[in-house]
């Protein structure tokens, strides 16, 4: 098999820590840092979302309050999300189409996965210089 048609639940990070939209953004820091991940599931009334490292930065650098202010206020939504059936070459896609470096695997009975551009690049490291060109075209 070919690394880039292998499907994305064989590639992705599960499982995904997964936060409440009303979770200061301290503490999810907190989290982040002791679990030593990029990135948190925002779950919402509305559907899902994503705080990142660099979201949190972002807010501090524009003057935000790490205590007071919930995670729902810096996350992307709506998420980009992909089918864990999907082949990692769909992935690839999908993160150069939208300059992402994450997408949410849904679809799963048992939960969600995430899938990075390290997660891409560890699987295909042998194949590395076709996905450099791959997101070099992107």
């Amino acid at each position: 098999m070919n690394s880039l048609d292998t499907p994305v639940e064989q590639v992705m990070t599960k499982p995904v820590k997964t936060v409440d939209r009303e979770l200061a953004v301290r503490d999810v820091s907190k989290l982040l840092a002791s679990e030593a991940v990029g990135s948190v599931i925002v779950e919402t009334e509305y559907g899902r979302g994503i705080l990142t490292k660099t979201d949190i930065i972002a807010g501090l650098r524009d003057g935000m309050d790490p205590d007071t202010t919930p995670v729902g206020d810096l996350m992307t939504t709506p998420v980009k999300t992909i089918d864990p059936g999907a082949p990692l070459e769909e992935a690839i896609d999908t993160m150069v189409e939208h300059s992402i470096k994450r997408l949410v695997v849904d679809g799963q009975a048992d939960g969600v996965g995430i899938l990075t551009t390290t997660d891409v690049m560890q699987e295909l490291s042998p194949d590395l210089d076709r996905v450099v060109e791959m997101f070099a075209e992107g």
